[in-house]
Formats: structure tokens, sequence, C-alpha cells
């Protein structure tokens, strides 16, 4: 004994630095490990569909996660002396795969060069552009009227960039173009456009356009762009050439024309910005009859200000509808509503002074207006109608909410020149949300923090452990204590989810967000409230939970917009998140719980997280604890209890080797003392026994004075700082152990918990350990037991949740110290189980049976 003490005191000093480099890797860890989460959180967000991102969100989103990563892998193998090195070798080959995905442009298929609007649909968007697929899509399955054309496709862009050397020249000129001189934006932009005017057309594509322009029986046309990812809400959508009103017979000029327009500055600029290449956004151009409108206007299916007002908004201009998006006029407003009839809620005519107009000989003018004409409506009541009622069909066929361009010709017959995914604000995850629809209805929960937004309803299933899983019906609302991620095994045919804790963050809101199951978490009392079988109503966006079904709330909520998924960076972060947010690493006491086996970022953290947690749980703190440094602890409490103060754990002991529960700071430490002090819980006495009890005791002291190896000196250690606490005990006849970290972010804070041993026989520590494990689980850990052996950790709770169980966990380590000596039957087991519940911490009940006996 005098050698090991001799041998470890030369290294205490060294002990005490390697724990305080464990303790900052560790936390390091935790940083990286909740950016992490947060980043993942987000792109999946934008991929709900509801936000607007391009390209450079991508690769910037994408730099700072590979970022976070590999910090959460170094800090891992720093805390564990480089035990996973295989996880940095399966980060770069991911990081490989997910920039490869990233940089990689799009084929562009090989079609014939003009294709006529009657044989366009919307699956051909990536040949010739969203808004010619619709166009063609709206004439050939709607039967609506649209102006006759055809589309000059994707294929004939790239023939001209390969045939005349343009792909190679614009490159080169793209690369010299500089994001910070303007100057220098404007004189490429300049030079690639007086290029591309210059260029000569393959023989076979001026050929198909010039009979293309003789085919059409208009005298005159538009020619506008349709690139491919245009008019999907990209920030540089909108920026390309239309002409109005021009001779089909010029086709080929106009064609290049608006493939120049594809390089002004300002979208050199966003291809810069955004790490475009050349071959990406590939120009297909549409051809329409012009439509020589004496009204033309937008209107949107639903008021994009105000989505929960339920109402149609139309604009309206006269002449044509340049000036009606511009701005250069105050349009006419007309809001109507999307029920029966369309009733007119509100009219707004303001003066139309002038008017956009096409001229007989081509292109267009500016018309002054009369004063009678320009204050008056543009549209009667019945075309406002029907305008309401093309609306409301293009947003069911399309499955989502529209923004729609509209002419009326001379002969007053209306036409659809354009329409596209309208884009809804919504409010962030954890944000505040919107208000809600007007529901007479009082809720049943009126709190909660948004996780995936949107609202669902159905039959509750209060889902209360992880084996219940398989137990979950079709449809359901998932109402649990804490958050989840098994449930991803279910998440394709749920309903809704609500938790009592968790974070948009967690595990569980990720992949909730990939399947867009509306989540609402933090729902404190949920699983009290709501009963299995009741049938509710969620609206995540509101954090509202109603009960019954109200329609009202699931008409509201937008359909997903197929429209909008279809364009090429939505599908290149869908690409990209299946090798980041997929959790696959759902079960760490499973033996495939292997680093070789993470698949995704996302199962890295996962990984990653649990084993830093069990670095810091397993740690041998009797080697770290001796004289330099240490402190002991005065309290009433009996025990022999040591302290090492990492770094603010404790107050200013100005060198004092005692030091008192008022000096100490850190604040698990505090809540597991709290716990210990509980004014009904008494620490004098003993238990009483049954002779068989009394004999196990006798047997055991016996059998540890033969193994002093065992270590049986009733010390216990705290390794503490403000927020961290790594407590090892003896108390009686067990050993426990307490790591707990809190803070006010919650995907940091956890609780592990060990417990084991005791003086009883094997039956009776057994016997205990299932009551401990019963009662940790009510506390909401997940717990494994092994014979006398508990393990359990609490992982992302809030801090004063995290910090009143660690409180309770104190409470039933002193309640349950020598309980084992007692534990002789099931039914004794149940009576100690059920005083825990009832706040029978003294065990009155067990004096009661004894006196009374």
């Amino acid at each position: 004994m005098l050698r090991f003490l001799r041998r470890f005191l030369k290294t205490e000093e060294n002990q005490q630095v390697l724990l305080r480099e464990k303790f900052a890797h560790f936390r390091r860890l935790l940083e990286g490990n909740n950016q992490a989460l947060v980043i993942m959180a987000d792109m999946e967000e934008k991929l709900a569909g509801e936000f607007l991102f391009d390209t450079g969100y991508l690769y910037s989103q994408i730099e700072q996660l590979a970022h976070q990563v590999t910090k959460i892998i170094t800090e891992l193998n720093k805390l564990t002396q480089d035990r996973y090195p295989e996880l940095l070798v399966i980060h770069r080959q991911l990081q490989e795969e997910i920039q490869h995905e990233l940089t990689t442009a799009p084929a562009i298929l090989e079609t014939p060069y003009i294709l006529p609007l009657t044989e366009l649909t919307r699956e051909m968007a990536a040949s010739v552009g969203s808004k010619m697929a619709n166009l063609g899509e709206i004439r050939n399955r709607l039967g609506m009227p649209v102006p006759e054309g055809f589309a000059i496709s994707a294929w004939a862009y790239k023939r001209l960039l390969e045939t005349s050397g343009l792909a190679e020249e614009l490159e080169e000129y793209l690369t010299r173009a500089s994001l910070d001189d303007l100057e220098s934006l404007e004189a490429v932009s300049e030079q690639i456009q007086a290029r591309v005017r210059q260029a000569q057309l393959p023989p076979d594509l001026a050929e198909a356009l010039a009979e293309a322009g003789k085919s059409l029986a208009a005298k005159a046309v538009s020619v506008r762009s349709s690139a491919v990812g245009e008019d999907t809400q990209y920030s540089f959508a909108g920026q390309f050439r239309t002409l109005l009103n021009v001779a089909p017979d010029r086709l080929v000029e106009h064609y290049k024309e608006i493939v120049a327009s594809k390089f002004t500055a300002r979208a050199i600029f966003y291809w810069k910005y955004q790490h475009f290449s050349i071959n990406e956004l590939p120009m297909a151009v549409g051809c329409l009859a012009m439509v020589a409108a004496k009204a033309s206007g937008v209107m949107f299916s639903i008021d994009p200000h105000a989505p929960t007002t339920d109402t149609i908004v139309i604009t309206a201009v006269w002449g044509l509808g340049k000036y009606a998006v511009d701005g250069r006029i105050s349009p006419d407003i007309y809001r109507v509503g999307r029920g029966p009839g369309h009733p007119l809620v509100e009219q707004r005519v303001p003066p139309k002074p002038v008017a956009l107009v096409c001229t007989p000989e081509g292109g267009v003018q500016e018309i002054s207006l009369t004063p009678e004409q320009g204050q008056s409506p543009c549209l009667p009541p019945d075309q406002i109608n029907t305008l309401a009622e093309m609306a409301l069909r293009l947003e069911k066929h399309f499955g989502g909410p529209q923004d729609i361009e509209w002419a009326l010709d001379e002969y007053d017959q209306l036409f659809v020149l354009q329409s596209r995914p309208l884009r809804i604000s919504a409010a962030a995850f954890g944000a505040a949300a919107p208000p809600p629809p007007e529901v007479t209805a009082p809720p049943l929960l009126k709190h909660g923090i948004r996780a995936v937004g949107g609202a669902a309803a159905g039959p509750v299933y209060l889902f209360l452990s992880d084996q219940d899983t398989a137990n979950i019906p079709p449809g359901a609302v998932v109402v649990a204590r804490r958050p989840s991620a098994r449930l991803v095994l279910v998440m394709d045919r749920i309903a809704a989810i609500i938790t009592e804790v968790g974070s948009p963050t967690d595990h569980m809101s990720i992949l909730a967000r990939e399947f867009r199951v509306p989540t609402l978490v933090e729902v404190g009392g949920a699983t009290r409230v709501l009963r299995t079988g009741q049938m509710v109503t969620v609206d995540a966006d509101a954090a509202r939970v109603y009960q019954g079904i109200i329609p009202e709330l699931l008409v509201s909520t937008p359909a997903a917009q197929d429209a909008w998924r279809q364009n090429p960076v939505f599908d290149k972060l869908r690409r990209i998140l299946k090798k980041i947010t997929p959790l696959y690493m759902l079960d760490p006491t499973s033996p495939d719980f292997q680093p070789g086996n993470c698949r995704t970022w996302h199962d890295i953290t996962r990984f990653s997280h649990e084993k830093a947690m069990d670095a810091m749980f397993d740690q041998d703190v009797e080697e770290s604890l001796q004289a330099s440094g240490v402190v002991r602890l005065k309290t009433e409490i009996p025990l022999n209890l040591f302290i090492l103060d990492l770094g603010g754990g404790l107050k200013e002991t100005g060198g004092r080797q005692v030091v008192e529960e008022q000096d100490i700071i850190c604040r698990p430490f505090l809540a597991l003392l709290r716990g210990f002090h509980h004014p009904r819980v008494s620490w004098a006495g003993q238990v009483v026994v049954d002779f068989k009890g009394f004999m196990s005791v006798f047997a055991n002291t016996l059998y540890d004075m033969s193994k002093a190896e065992r270590g049986l000196g009733g010390k216990s250690f705290a390794i503490i700082t403000e927020n961290y606490l790594n407590f090892n005990s003896r108390l009686g006849y067990h050993f426990s152990i307490v790591d707990a970290y809190l803070s006010e972010e919650q995907n940091d804070n956890y609780i592990s918990f060990q417990f084991k041993g005791g003086a009883a026989e094997p039956e009776r520590r057994e016997r205990r350990a299932r009551m401990l494990s019963q009662i940790l689980e009510e506390l909401g850990f997940k717990v494994m037991v092994k014979g006398d052996l508990v393990q359990g950790r609490l992982v992302k709770y809030s801090l004063l949740e995290t910090e009143q169980t660690l409180e309770l966990t104190g409470l039933l380590m002193a309640f349950a110290r020598q309980l084992d000596l007692a534990l002789g039957s099931e039914a004794i087991m149940k009576r100690f189980l059920t005083a825990f519940r009832q706040g029978d911490y003294s065990l009155e009940f067990l004096r009661s049976d004894q006196a009374s006996s």
C-alpha cells in the first residue's frame, strides 16, 4: 500500500493536468456537436421548401459542417487516446462524396432542338425549363388557354456552346471576373454578351429555328428565357430578358439575345457567388404567339402576406403586364374569397395614367390613358371570378399556392402566360410562428417549440418506452416524455410527434423534418393531459393541440410544392443530405454501435457524443484525487468526500484543505447534494433486515476483509467545474457514479448514472437494481440492467429539467442505499417502489410494519 501511495504521489500533479485537459477536450466536443446539429437542422428546414436558398448557401453550410465534424472527431480522439482513428477516414470519404455531389452539374439531356408546346409536360423541366414545362402542362393536361408556341431546348444551348467554342471562352471570362470589382463585372459582361451575339449557330440549329418561326401562325411573338432552374425561387431568377412583339422570322437573332442575357453583370455576380459552372442553369428559351393584351396582371392563389385569410389576390393593369410587375404604375388589386362564388373581399382601383401596348410595326410603346379609362377597373366581376377559378385549379394541380401571370386579349379571351410556385413565408424552427387560423375550440395544450411545421390530426399514442415502437399504429399522434431517434422506424406512417422535452436540433427533430412530420417539443405535461386513443389535432406552427379534428387547420396547411422540389439546387441539397442527416446508429447498447458502421455525418456526431460521455463517465478518479489541489468537504451527510476543482466549481478557498457546502458553485453538484439533503431522507440508523439479510451482511463483511484490493476505504470523490460533475461514491456496500453536465445549451445537457453492489445476497441486490431501473425510467432515463448493475443515461433535457432530475437522482441514491437488505420478496420491493412514488422517503411504512409486528 505504501509503495502504491509513493508511486501515485509522484504522478498526482500530472494526473490532475491530464484531467483538466480531458475536460477541455470534452467541452470542445460538445460545442462542435451542438453546432453540427444546428447546421443539419437548418439544412433539413430548407429541404421542407419553405425558405429561399442557393448554391452559395450549400457551399457555406457544407464547409461549416465539415469543420465541426472534424473538430468532434479530433476532440474525441484526444479524449480517448486515439481510440477511434477510423472515424477520420470515414469522415474524409463522406466529405469527398458530398463535394462531388456539390460540384457536379446535372447532365443536359439530348432532345430535339425544338419542342412544340403541344408535347410539353412538367416532367420535361430539365429539358425546357420549368416556365415552358408548366405552360405545356397547363395546356395539355388541364386544357386551360395558353398561347401557341414552342420551346428551344437546353440541348440547343449546349450545342451552341460546344460548336462555337464559347464554353471554354466563357469559363475563362468568368474566372477573370471579380466580385469585389463592379466595373470589372460590367466589362466582362459586355465582352461575354458581345461574344454570344457574334457566335455562329450550328447549321442544323439555325435551320430548326427558322422552320419553327415559320410554323407559327402568329405575326408577332414573345421570346423569353426558360432557364433550367428559373422560376423556382432562386435569388438569381427573373434576371433574363423577355422580347415582346417581335418578328418570328428573326428568331435566330432573338434566340442569341436571350442567351446573352444570361451573362448580365448582375447574373455573373450570382454565378460567381454561388459557385456555378458554365454548364449549370442551361438556357432553354420559350417562343409564344404574342397576346396583344388590353389588360394583364398577376394573381396569387393565396394571399402571401396573410395566408390564413383564405383569399385570392388579383392585380391588373391596362395593356401588357410588364407594368404590373415592375412597379411602373400602381395596379388594380382585387381580393376575393377562395370559397364558392368567390365573393369580392376588397377592391382597390388607383389611377392608371399610362399603359404599355404593342405597336403595329413591332415592339412596344407607352401610351397615355384618358382619365376615364385610367380610373376605371380593368376587370368586371365575371372575369375576376373566372381568374379566381383558374387560380384554384392551378393550385390544386401543382400541389401548392401559385404565382400566375395572365393576359386578356382584345376578344376578352383570358390566357395563362406563366404559373410558378408561390413562396409563403414561414417562421424558422423555434421562432415565433404566424397567428393560427381562427379556432373556436379551446386548446388542450398551448405551449411548446415548433421543431417541424405543419398541422395533422390522429389518435394519440403514448410512447413511454423504445420497446413500444412496433406497437405505434398508422396515423398516430405520438406523445412521448422525451425525443427518441427510434421513431424514425415509423415516421413514414405517423401523423405528428409531441414530446415534453427536446430541441428543434436534436436527432429526432432532424429525422422528423426529413419525413415532414409536424413536431412539437418542450410541451410540458403532454403525457399527463393526453391519453392513448384520444383524437387530437396538432398545429405545430402555432404550438397548439386541440381536442378532435379541426378541419380549418388541416385545410390551411400548404401542400407539398412539387414544382419547387424539381429544381436543381433543391435536388442537390436532397442528394447531399442523404450523406449527412440519416441516422443509422440508433442504439448505443447494440454490438453494431461501432465506428466502422457510421454511414453519415449524423452517425459520426451521435457515435462521438455517446463515446465522449462514456469517456468522462469511466474516469479513474482515484488516480487524480490526491493531496495537491484536493480538498475535503465538511458535510452532515456521512460521506468521506474529497473534491478536485478543475476551475469554477468552488469559491476562493484561501488554501483551506476543508471546504463547506456553501463554498460550492458547481451547479450539478449542488443539485445532487440537495437530493442527498432531502428533509424526509434519514441518514441515521439502519434499514431493518430479516435474518437472511443479516447473514448476507455478515458473509460479505468477511469477504471484504479478505479482499482489500476492492478498495472499501469509504472514500467518495467529486471532480467539478461550474457546469460539470463526476461523482464517485461508496454508500455502505454499493458503489455509484454520477457524471453530469448542465448548461443553457440543451443539446449539451446529460446525466450518466451507475449503481452496483450491496451487502445482501445477489437475489436481493438484483431486486434493488430492478426497482432502481423502474424509477429511473420514470424520471426519463434510458436504462440497462445486468444483475445488480444499473446504468442509465438522460440526455438533452432543458437546464431546469436536467437539474431537477439530478436532484431526484441524489434523493434516489440516498433512499436506496441499504434497501437491498430489506428486499426479501417482490411484494416488499413493490412497497418500496410505491413509497418512493408517493414521497415516503423516510420509510415510515416500514417502521410501522415493524412496530405492529
